[in-house]
């Protein structure tokens, strides 16, 4: 059985608390055949010293569990490698910040698979999202399909489940973004439609997207939790949803609903016509 390679993008800005649990969700998928790819977007913490660091611990860290009782009552150890060693890895850093949008471009432009996605990283994927979400591209006639996720807050709680609607351009793009962040798609889309808009600094994603249906994308829902959204709580003072970035938000996302509603007007005048 032939098993695609599929492109994991990991952008990442001063997130070195949390980017070792991505990147392990990351390592971990039960699908065979990844490239990871992580983009350090200028960090000045430490993110620097934990990548460089990260190829000799995927290498080199062992475990030495119990693998039996011999007859004569002795505990037999076995020691084992903890990281699987079939993974291509590629770090890309930069020094200063140069925003989120390139920094995922950037991710984009290395990405060699047949699928690509990206995982921000303070968000991990479950063990199960990719192998999952390539069964559905390579077995029906889509080219992005998308899943329900679970928020959850630095304790470990979870806070919701978000249950995405089913595919409609005018649910999922007219009248607000509801595809989320867990998803999986054609590479090719990139080079169809371009990489993310780099004016945008906060919706980039539903940009992106809206630019890939109007250009004939083919989306699926998959009704399944196969990702966590790590929720930083209500005093967050980095990320998205500080109070900036938070308004900037909005008012990129209502440009996007608004582009979509006029394409959509348009599409239904025109056939209204024909």
């Amino acid at each position: 059985m032939e098993y695609p390679l599929v492109s994991i993008v990991i952008p990442t800005y001063n997130q070195a608390a949390y980017l070792p649990v991505c990147v392990d969700h990351c390592l971990f998928q039960t699908y065979p055949n990844i490239e990871i790819i992580i983009v350090d977007g200028g960090s000045t913490d430490d993110t620097k010293e934990y990548l460089i660091s990260l190829p000799a611990k995927i290498s080199n860290s062992t475990m030495n569990p119990v693998h039996s009782m011999s007859e004569a009552g002795e505990i037999l150890r076995i020691p084992i490698q903890v990281y699987p060693q079939n993974r291509r890895l590629k770090i890309l850093t930069f020094d200063g910040d140069i925003g989120a949008t390139r920094t995922y471009n950037e991710g984009f432009q290395a990405a060699s698979g047949k699928y690509c996605t990206y995982i921000v990283g303070d968000d991990w994927p479950h063990s199960h999202m990719i192998e999952e979400m390539v069964g559905i591209l390579e077995n029906m006639d889509v080219d992005f399909v998308y899943s329900d996720m679970n928020l959850v807050h630095d304790t470990g709680q979870i806070v919701r489940q978000m249950r995405m609607p089913d595919y409609s351009f005018e649910e999922c793009f007219a009248q607000w973004f509801q595809l989320g962040v867990s998803k999986l798609y054609k590479t090719e889309w990139h080079r169809k439609v371009g990489l993310m808009d780099e004016s945008y600094w906060s919706a980039n994603d539903y940009d992106h997207y809206l630019r890939f249906a109007v250009a004939g994308c083919r989306f699926y829902h998959l009704p399944r939790i196969l990702y966590s959204v790590r929720w930083h709580g209500p005093d967050r003072k980095i990320g998205q949803h500080t109070q900036s970035r938070y308004a900037i938000l909005m008012e990129e996302s209502k440009k996007c609903s608004n582009r979509a509603r006029q394409w959509l007007m348009t599409k239904n005048a025109l056939s209204n016509i024909s």
